[in-house]
């Protein structure tokens, strides 16, 4: 696991900062329906950070939002602006493009998908984001897990800092690495991009429950019949050659078709939700054990009739006074926000796909520039 060294966190280096002109990567892909945004905790994360940079000269935010192929006026940032700045309590610029001055304190250039380069690693666009500063700070762990030019480039171009957030997610994480008795608890709709963290820790946890689409991939590839639901065939072959023995998968469902347990799928059902007998299990071995990590739904909670599993793990986590619970996901973390929830949990990661790595591997591509 990382070790983050004094030299390297903005904390402990605040006098290299003032007066300087700073360039900070932050994590500001939102969740925006309906003209509002609904995820605020990965922006409110970011607010300890940008009141120290107060002493700068001037700041310039960098962040994706959405994935964008070139220029879409919906994922710009100038139209979100107003709300990003209520919600951060600043007064925020936005810069169109390289070619923008800063007008201000802080100032938010356009979508940095917007602009050719960005996920294929461009030194052209490396150096034009150096030139925006004197110093670079990473405070977007949540897309640190991601080798991209304004990610794992540009640090090795500008001296470089990690956030407040960001050295609280590493120390987080690296806790619960060295935690036993664990349940890892994984929902979602991919199992692909969850099968090296199983891999890790089917020795290391005492249990690892699977629901939501990982699920019906790993019923699937273990004979059961899964229907029309949602699937990754492409795996199953891999997915075969798994220990399941520390493996507990749901028993019944609700499907578009109704209730139905897991030997009465039929080839039309399509697997929504847990049933109540598989979350009766999930919360009676979870009790045995000491420490949790959650990541990812247990059901299509896009359509409210689907939200229960989710709904109910997470009040029933909430009970668990004695236990340590981690709790990480875009889609998770946008869920338990919505229902008034995040704030009874004492362990939240930022990262879905971010925190998935660094649990797996110990560490995260931006590192490799140490």
């Amino acid at each position: 696991m990382i070790k983050l060294r004094k030299k390297n966190l903005l904390r402990f280096n605040l006098k290299k900062i003032k007066d300087k002109k700073v360039v900070v990567r932050v994590d500001y892909n939102i969740d925006y329906k309906n003209g509002k945004i609904s995820d605020k905790f990965r922006l409110t994360s970011t607010r300890e950070t940008l009141e120290k940079l107060k002493i700068a000269k001037s700041v310039i935010l960098i962040s994706h939002f959405g994935d964008p192929q070139g220029f879409d006026s919906f994922y710009s940032f100038k139209n979100v602006l107003p709300q990003l700045q209520k919600i951060l309590k600043l007064k925020i610029n936005f810069l169109e493009d390289f070619s923008s001055k800063p007008l201000g304190k802080f100032n938010l250039l356009e979508n940095i998908r917007f602009f050719r380069g960005e996920k294929e690693k461009d030194i052209n666009l490396a150096y034009k984001i150096k030139d925006l500063g004197e110093i670079y700070i990473n405070e977007a762990f949540s897309v640190s897990h991601r080798d991209h030019t304004s990610i794992t480039l540009v640090p090795k171009l500008m001296t470089t800092f990690y956030g407040l957030r960001f050295e609280k997610e590493i120390k987080m994480l690296n806790e619960f690495l060295k935690l036993k008795n664990l349940t890892l608890i994984l929902g979602g709709a991919k199992i692909s991009t969850k099968l090296p963290l199983i891999k890790k820790f089917l020795k290391k946890a005492k249990l690892i429950i699977l629901g939501g689409g990982l699920a019906n991939t790993f019923l699937k590839a273990k004979g059961f019949n899964v229907g029309q639901s949602l699937v990754e065939d492409e795996i199953l072959d891999e997915i075969k050659k798994i220990d399941s023995k520390n493996i507990l998968t749901p028993i019944d469902f609700f499907t578009d078709k109704g209730y139905r347990k897991l030997n009465e799928i039929k080839n039309d059902d399509k697997i929504l939700d847990v049933g109540f007998e598989s979350l009766k299990i999930f919360l009676k071995e979870i009790s045995k054990n000491k420490n949790i990590i959650w990541n990812g739904p247990l059901g299509y909670i896009e359509e409210k009739k689907y939200i229960n599993g989710t709904y109910e793990l997470a009040k029933n986590l909430i009970k668990f006074k004695n236990k340590k619970i981690l709790i990480g996901g875009g889609d998770t973390i946008s869920f338990l926000e919505e229902k008034k929830l995040l704030k009874k949990f004492k362990f939240i990661s930022t990262g879905g796909g971010a925190m998935l790595y660094y649990l797996a591997e110990e560490t995260l591509p931006c590192f490799k520039n140490e």
